[in-house]
């Protein structure tokens, strides 16, 4: 990620839930309009991977607080 990509992920964080949504919403209508690249099989299974790393991490972390 470039600079200028980190900057705006740090800035879109300090945001308030309810301008994040928004801000998110713009970028899903906006991006809608990109072409991206073919995304192979390989790739798709690691992105469901890490996703369901950070979903058992989160589940676990909610089991030990209760």
């Amino acid at each position: 990620m470039t600079s200028q990509g980190k900057h705006i992920i740090d800035e879109f964080e300090a945001l308030p839930d309810a301008a994040k949504r928004e801000v998110l919403g713009e970028l899903i209508r906006t991006s809608r309009f990109i072409e991206y690249p073919q995304v192979s099989e390989d790739e798709l299974v690691s992105a469901a991977d890490e996703l369901f790393l950070e979903y058992d991490r989160r589940q676990w972390l909610l089991r030990r607080r209760h």
